[in-house]
């Protein structure tokens, strides 16, 4: 019987590794240079919060290619989560979150898959995607 085990075992993680792989590898959009030459760039997404008084806060959705800033969203919601959004191009912080100083709240960048770039308002709305 642990004959058997082992090799299954081994398979499995096989199948795992390839598939993790392939989805790696597809999770980069592909963009065409001058010279006809193909490159690989990739979109990320990370969060940055920050309390906004009385009983609110403000949410940061800052987008970035090759570590650099793109486009940011930024939505403010109430205690009765009525929240207003905007978008701006490129980097942006309000005056207030500038005060307030370093964000109580952050997330680390993930990867944003080609087929739901075109889902993120902030890209399409700015023509940041291919």
């Amino acid at each position: 019987m642990n004959r058997l085990v082992l090799p299954f075992v081994i398979f499995i993680l096989g199948v795992i590794g390839a598939g993790s792989l392939a989805i790696l590898s597809g999770a980069a959009a592909s963009v065409h240079t001058p010279n006809g030459s193909q490159q690989r760039k990739t979109i990320t997404i990370r969060t940055e919060n920050f309390p906004r008084p009385p009983y609110s806060g403000a949410t940061y959705y800052i987008y970035e290619r090759d570590n650099e800033v793109i486009c940011t969203k930024l939505e403010v919601c109430n205690k009765y989560d009525d929240c207003e959004t905007t978008y701006k191009k490129g980097s942006f912080k309000d005056e207030i979150d500038v005060e307030t100083g370093d964000p109580y709240g952050k997330t680390g960048a993930v990867l944003i898959a080609p087929k739901k770039l075109r889902k993120h308002v902030c890209l399409t709305k700015f023509k940041l995607i291919p």
